[in-house]
Formats: C-alpha cells, sequence, structure tokens
C-alpha cells in the first residue's frame, strides 16, 4: 500500500480507486478548483474600466464580462453534473480544465468585445464543471469527516478569494488589462497537468448511471413537485442575485460613484469577502443551537434591513463609509442564506439528491444573472439606483418566506422537534 493509499485508509475511507489520492492532496486540488472559478470573477473586476476602454465600450456594458460567465456557469451544471454519474469524474474533469484553459487563451487575443463575452460564458459552462465533477470525486473517494474537512476547505478557499484576489489583479494591471487572464491561463494548466498526472477514476464502471432524457426528465418533474424546493431555489436565486448585481457593479460603484482608486477598491471588496467568513464562522455556531428554520429566517430579514439601509443611506449620506457599511452587513447575511437556503431546498429531494444538485444550482443561478444583470445595467453604479435594485430582490425573499410558511415549512419542524 502506497503513501496515499494509507493515508486514505487512516482517515477511516475505503477507496474506490488503487491510486486514490491522499487527504492533503485531493484538499490541494480542490481548492485549486475553487480557486480558479473564484478568481475568474475576483482578480478581473479591478479591470472592468481598462476593458471598457480598449474596447470602447461604456463601464456599465463591461459589468456583462462578470455577468456572461454567470450564465455560463448555470448552462454547464445541468450537462457535466449527469455526465459526471453516465462516464466517471476523470474525463469530465479532464475537459473542463482543458475548456477553461482555452477559453482563456481565447480571451487574451479576444479582437472584439463579442468575442470577449462568448469566451466568458464558455469559461462559466467549463468552470461549472470542475465544480461539479471534482465534488462528486470527493464524495467518491472519502466519507464522513474527512469529506467534509476537505469540501469545507474548498467553501473557504471560495470565501478567502475576495480578501486578495482583487488586490492581485491590480498588480497585475501593470503589465495589461489582459495580464488577470495569463494568470488564470497558468492556473488551468496547472490544473490540467495535476489532473493528467496524478487523479486516477474514482466512480467503477458499475456505479455509473444511464442518463437518459427520459430518466433526466422524470427527474426535473419530482424536483418540479416538491414546492418547498422550488420556492428555496426561487429564494437562493434572489440571495445569489443580490451578490452578482454586486461583483459586476462595484467597481463602477465604488471608483465612479466613491472615488476609490483601484487599490482602495481592493481593500474595500476584501472587507466584503471578511464579513462573509465572519458569517460563515457564526452560521455553524447558529445552526447547531438554534437550526436551519430559525437562522433562515432571520437571515432573510437582515439581508431586508441591510438593502433598507442602503437604500436610506444612498440618499442622507455620500459618505462611502456610511454607504459600506450596509454593504459589509449585506454580506453577513449571505453567508448565513446561501448554506442553509442549499440545504434547505435539497432537504425533501434525498431520491434525486445528484441531480436536484443540480437544478437548484441551474436555476438558482439563471434567476441571479437575470437580476444582477439588469440590476447593474439599470442603476450604472449610482449608489441609490443600485440600492433599490437589491433591496427589491430582499423584499422578494420575504414574499417567498411566506409562501414557504404556507407550505408547512415552519410546522414540519415544530412537528419532529418538539
Amino acid at each position: 500500500m502506497g503513501d496515499g493509499d494509507r493515508a486514505t485508509a487512516s482517515a477511516g475511507v475505503q477507496p474506490l480507486a488503487r491510486r486514490a489520492l491522499s487527504t492533503w492532496e485531493l484538499t490541494a486540488l480542490m481548492g485549486l478548483m475553487m480557486a480558479s472559478g473564484a478568481f475568474a470573477i475576483d482578480i478581473m473586476l479591478p479591470a472592468l474600466q481598462d476593458i471598457a476602454a480598449a474596447f470602447g465600450v461604456a463601464e456599465t456594458r463591461a459589468q456583462l464580462v462578470v455577468n456572461v460567465y454567470f450564465v455560463g456557469f448555470a448552462v454547464g451544471q445541468l450537462f457535466f453534473g449527469p455526465w459526471s454519474d453516465q462516464v466517471g469524474r476523470r474525463l469530465p474533469l479532464l475537459v473542463a480544465a482543458a475548456g477553461y484553459g482555452v477559453a482563456v487563451l481565447g480571451m487574451l487575443v479576444a479582437p472584439t468585445f463579442g468575442l470577449l463575452l462568448a469566451l466568458r460564458f464558455v469559461q462559466g459552462a467549463f468552470s461549472s464543471g470542475l465544480r461539479a465533477a471534482g465534488t462528486a470525486l470527493v464524495r467518491d473517494s472519502f466519507r464522513g469527516e474527512a469529506m467534509a474537512r476537505i469540501l469545507s476547505f474548498a467553501f473557504m478557499v471560495l470565501l478567502a478569494a475576495p480578501l486578495f484576489a482583487p488586490s492581485i489583479g491590480v498588480l497585475l494591471l501593470r503589465w495589461s488589462w489582459r495580464a488577470p487572464f495569463g494568470f488564470m491561463a497558468i492556473l488551468a494548466v496547472v490544473l490540467f497537468l495535476w489532473l493528467v498526472l496524478r487523479v486516477p477514476e474514482t466512480l467503477p464502471p458499475e456505479r455509473r448511471t444511464a442518463q437518459s432524457p427520459a430518466h433526466l426528465w422524470a427527474a426535473a418533474k419530482a424536483f418540479w413537485a416538491v414546492k418547498v424546493s422550488v420556492a428555496f431555489t426561487i429564494i437562493l436565486g434572489l440571495s445569489y442575485g443580490v451578490l452578482q448585481a454586486y461583483l459586476a457593479s462595484a467597481s463602477q460603484l465604488v471608483k465612479d460613484s466613491f472615488g476609490l482608486n483601484n487599490q482602495e477598491f481592493a481593500i474595500a471588496f476584501a472587507l466584503g469577502g471578511l464579513a462573509q467568513v465572519v458569517g460563515t464562522i457564526v452560521n455553524g455556531t447558529l445552526i447547531t443551537r438554534l437550526g436551519l428554520r430559525r437562522v433562515l429566517p432571520a437571515a432573510l430579514v437582515i439581508l431586508a434591513a441591510a438593502t433598507s439601509y442602503l437604500v436610506v443611506a444612498s440618499v442622507l449620506s455620500d459618505r462611502f463609509s456610511v454607504f459600506w457599511f450596509g454593504v459589509l452587513l449585506m454580506f453577513f447575511a449571505i453567508a448565513l442564506i446561501f448554506p442553509n437556503t442549499n440545504s434547505a431546498a435539497l432537504e425533501p429531494l434525498g431520491r434525486i439528491a445528484g441531480f436536484a444538485s443540480s437544478l437548484v444550482g441551474f436555476g438558482s443561478t439563471a434567476l441571479a444573472s437575470v437580476f444582477g444583470t439588469a440590476i447593474g445595467q439599470m442603476s450604472e453604479g449610482e449608489p441609490h439606483r443600485f440600492a433599490f435594485g437589491l433591496w427589491l430582490l430582499a423584499l422578494g425573499n420575504l414574499v417567498v418566506l411566506a409562501w414557504v410558511w404556507r407550505l408547512g415549512w415552519m410546522r414540519a419542524r415544530t412537528a419532529g422537534e418538539s
């Protein structure tokens, strides 16, 4: 038995492949996969002004570089999840890493803004493959606490990226607005070589499932029949729309409306990431003590309060610090909402959990892309219009939460836990 297998066995895991990766290596690999997705957004935000100038488009239109990526990510989830269940994990991972790299290399030489947007869609689609197949790879190889530790680390990479990725983007801008894409290309090459040289197939043929159109359609109808899951998918989409609108608008909002430079923007963005980290830590404690059905409604109320504050602050004050306090409170609430809403949506769907996860991801990301794009394009970085758009999404969450209440979600908790 090799070192990797000994490490796997010591973690209480039954490896499904002879060359299964050790815990530390798979953890590092998942971290790189998550980083490739996070950097695809955060590292290039400081470059949006330069991209607009290079292609002669309005800065508001340059926001589409962020929005289109999310559209691709939404669509890709429907394909890569079922495909990895049918053919195994290794091939989809290799295709996703290669496609991601090719798309980024194309951006380095894209002659038109339209082609750049098309390549961002492709990049988002392949990035979703890394997330879907990579998570399945962990489930195949590890169980229990070992699996939880790996996925927790991967999620922490996503949360930590806003703390330093924009600062890296600012440094790369010294060369060109294309330099952040070059950085992503390097990540893609490292990831592809790692997958080729080290990652085995973890899903044996006897555990693979054929994904016929009829099977997928039946699973989709079963998902649609569970109204609580549909409702929480909508809440997740509205909340994710708040985040997407922020990501698309943040650079224009901070630099044009409040007059901050790139370095100051990176610091402000990092503070938002720190608020998410704090929210994630607090969420773990609250869920243990209070339970999902108390924490999630409270988080939605906090988000509504934060966006209401932003609307008022944008009218009464032009100070950046006053406005940004509401943004930090908003990010704290989002850190409570995302994992809990996803859990609530999947809770009743054990029989179709894999495909249901893809549907929840697709539905919420698609909704978020529509709302996030609309708010970013209509607000044009103006604080009051931006805040009002976020407030409408937060209000929509409360309306859907009232529907969830009528469906008996809170009463189910009382009956089961009293």
